[in-house]
């Protein structure tokens, strides 16, 4: 192929040597596809960030990692269901098969690089199983990035921060166009046989927002970082730069708003009530955030209530949301209805009607099926809370080897995508704990599919070198 015979010519005259395969964005999904990489032979890995540090939406996960496993009562034939029926039917079928068989090497992989987790599996939010692992430590996120960045430098990989790649550079090699590298910001370009984008969504963008979401305004904020929105990396940049070189994009409209960052504290569904300002439930809580966000609008507020009790097993953000008030603590109802500014009568009957269909199993009110308790015991942890720009469904299209498609539905050579890079795996909502498992299986496959194209091109390079006489 005329690309196969220019970079060899390349790296035969003395030039800087082709990297095999150049992962853009060092996130959950770009760390695994750069340690899938390695790990499957690549010899020449590079990764970029444009961030100073690794980590990404990664970093700051509550943790919940969805995964099949064995002896759970769980299936693959649930699994997959559960994550279709999330997504209205709208995901790529081979591509939640590839996820759900995928999920079953995600825990013995981290468990080999050092992350240890819980012995039992817990619903997570909008999760419909109880599938989701919980690392051992504190600050999962943290725990992932850090093993993944262990395992990539001690297989030798390269890591730069402050590159922020703009462009993909491109060759025509007969009826194709080739991914031949990036170009950075400044202007420098970086030459490879394979790239894997990995950069996330684009929430951040504002721009791309009132593209593709008109409806989420400039008053949403993300949860990445809310009160500073500048510091959200997620700013679409590699679909943008795929969709320059003819990749085709879906979903895009299929974005994730979801509180996160005011009063709630749990990890899983049906230990707490969502209050709007009179005192008064407004909606299943247990529903999907869609759903919730729908009832929040019909109430005519942008914000709410949510109220749980001592029993319930508070999440990873609970202990900085309460040191730092953003969640409250009341010994009693008369002090929890003073603090939120509702009629304490009202209030004790919201909590006589809820704790009555805990019990019960029948909520008349607004049909809730899953009550993990009641909520009666002193003290009560409260906090205001509002939706915020969490995830996009929608990205690149890819095939289940997580290559890039063009618009006629073609491979793109040398293409790859990833994370909440790529679409297709979700459709219009992601099942609760679907997030890390998708970066990391498709991150781990995206690394794995580039390497193996990597190492054609070699071959093919040297089938086609002309002997010497």
């Amino acid at each position: 192929a005329p690309w196969a015979q220019a970079a060899d010519a390349a790296s035969q005259s003395g030039g800087e040597p082709l990297w095999d395969v150049i992962v853009v964005g060092a996130g959950g999904a770009g760390l695994a596809a750069a340690v899938g990489a390695k790990e499957w032979g690549a010899e020449r890995v590079l990764l970029l960030e444009k961030q100073p540090t690794a980590g990404g939406h990664t970093m700051v996960a509550s943790g919940s990692l969805n995964a099949l496993v064995e002896g759970f009562g769980d299936s693959a034939e649930r699994f997959f269901d559960d994550t279709f029926e999330a997504g209205e039917g709208k995901a790529d079928p081979e591509l939640v098969q590839r996820l759900v068989e995928g999920s079953r090497q995600v825990l013995p992989w981290f468990r080999s690089l050092g992350v240890a987790f819980e012995d039992v599996p817990y619903e997570a939010y909008n999760g419909s199983w109880p599938r989701a692992w919980r690392s051992v430590a504190s600050h999962p996120g943290f725990r992932f990035i850090s093993a993944l960045m262990r395992r990539f430098k001690a297989l030798g990989g390269e890591v730069r921060y402050g590159a922020r790649a703009e462009w993909l550079l491109t060759e025509d090699d007969y009826d194709d166009t080739r991914i031949t590298g990036v170009r950075l910001q400044g202007g420098e370009e970086i030459r490879g046989r394979a790239v894997v984008l990995a950069t996330g969504g684009w929430g951040a963008n504002a721009h791309l927002r009132r593209r593709w979401r008109p409806q989420l305004t400039d008053v949403y904020r993300t949860t990445f970082s809310p009160l500073r929105p500048e510091e959200d990396p997620a700013t679409g940049d590699g679909i943008r730069m795929a969709e320059a070189v003819g990749a085709r994009l879906r979903d895009m409209d299929a974005v994730m708003a979801i509180p996160y960052w005011g009063g709630r504290v749990l990890d899983y569904p049906g230990a707490e009530m969502f209050l709007d300002d009179s005192g008064r439930r407004f909606v299943d809580e247990t529903a999907t955030w869609s759903a919730i966000f729908e009832k929040l609008i019909e109430t005519g507020a942008s914000s709410f209530w949510v109220v749980t009790d001592e029993r319930s097993r508070k999440g990873e953000t609970f202990a900085g949301k309460f040191a730092s008030g953003v969640v409250k603590s009341a010994p009693d109802l008369a002090s929890l209805a003073r603090e939120m500014g509702v009629d304490v009568s009202v209030l004790r009957e919201t909590f006589r009607q809820h704790n009555a269909a805990a019990l019960s199993g029948e909520d008349w009110a607004f049909g809730r099926k899953c009550f993990m308790q009641t909520i009666e015991q002193p003290p009560f942890y409260f906090g205001r809370e509002r939706f915020d720009i969490h995830y996009c469904c929608g990205g690149i299209a890819i095939s289940t080897e997580a290559e890039a498609l063009s618009l006629e539905g073609r491979a793109i050579p040398g293409l790859y995508a990833a994370g909440e890079t790529a679409g297709g795996v979700h459709g219009r909502f992601r099942l609760g704990g679907n997030g890390l498992t998708d970066a990391f299986v498709f991150g781990r496959i995206a690394g794995e599919s580039a390497a193996s194209f990597a190492a054609r091109t070699v071959r093919e390079m040297r089938t086609r070198r002309p002997k010497r006489a």
